[in-house]
């Protein structure tokens, strides 16, 4: 009996001085408040359609903090979005390592776009899961458009890649992904090439749709934080299934990444036999 309350309480203990590392992990990027909340509860997510909104949740701290949230204002645009998703993630690793371990193979995996083909999400309209994106792959460049391998081995930071996706909702076009890595960092700049139509209405200029994904390495978790800026034409008979489209394509997107951390999770968990 005496042994198993020793267990028990070396085990409470352990628990506690994980969750104070991962607390000061959080607290080094992120306000006190968001951080508390995100090891709370695991994710934090805002969204906004055709009102004002200030970014509440932006890793300032961050080395690419403040490239992620400028994202929209770079490109030169006056207008200000009609759109915006904001969510922030916390995903523990199955095998903690040293701060920024992981990062190469993060940097490989979130490359191969061709993986982003059946990524699923879950249509509330529908009630079942629906996938976003039925085709995806690298193409050579905007005017050719012509398919080639994905380019997982080249120098991540500053890479552009351009991939032709099928969209369950815009259908066919070209999105232009930029990535960014400092230390145990990635930032994923996501835009459209094309125009985008739905029940044949252009509702969407190319570069008007912007996500930015901001990938960190704490060590023991995987943080995720996903800004989602849009300028849509208003069609009062879409708008409510525009917002859903936009929510689900960040739904999409994070359960892409799920299967990203899985599988360096497998990786390292068979390292340790």
């Amino acid at each position: 009996m005496k042994k198993h309350i020793v267990f028990s309480l070396a085990c409470f203990v352990l628990f506690g001085c994980f969750s104070a590392y991962a607390q000061t992990s959080l607290n080094s990027i992120l306000s006190d408040d968001v951080a508390e909340e995100l090891l709370k509860n695991g994710k934090i997510e805002y969204s906004s359609y055709m009102k004002e909104y200030t970014p509440k949740l932006f890793l300032n701290k961050a080395q690419l903090g403040e490239k992620t949230a400028s994202y929209w204002e770079e490109s030169g645009k006056t207008q200000k979005p009609v759109f915006y998703f904001e969510g922030i993630y916390l995903t523990k690793k199955a095998v903690a390592t040293e701060k920024g371990k992981d990062m190469e193979e993060i940097t490989k995996n979130v490359r191969a776009l061709s993986t982003l083909a059946g990524v699923e999400y879950y249509s509330n309209t529908r009630k079942k899961m629906r996938i976003l994106y039925e085709e995806s792959y690298a193409v050579n460049n905007p005017e050719e458009r012509k398919r080639i391998e994905d380019p997982v081995n080249e120098e991540p930071n500053g890479q552009v890649i351009y991939s032709e996706q099928k969209d369950s909702t815009f259908g066919k076009f070209l999105y232009k992904y930029t990535y960014f890595q400092r230390d145990n960092e990635l930032l994923i700049r996501i835009t459209n090439v094309d125009n985008l139509t739905f029940a044949g209405i252009k509702i969407i200029k190319p570069e008007n749709m912007m996500t930015s994904i901001l990938l960190y390495d704490l060590g023991d978790y995987y943080l995720t934080y996903t800004l989602i800026k849009v300028d849509v034409i208003s069609v009062s008979i879409i708008e409510n299934k525009m917002t859903k489209s936009f929510q689900a394509r960040a739904e999409a997107m994070f359960s892409w990444l799920l299967t990203v951390f899985d599988k360096i999770d497998e990786k390292n968990l068979k390292g340790l036999e």
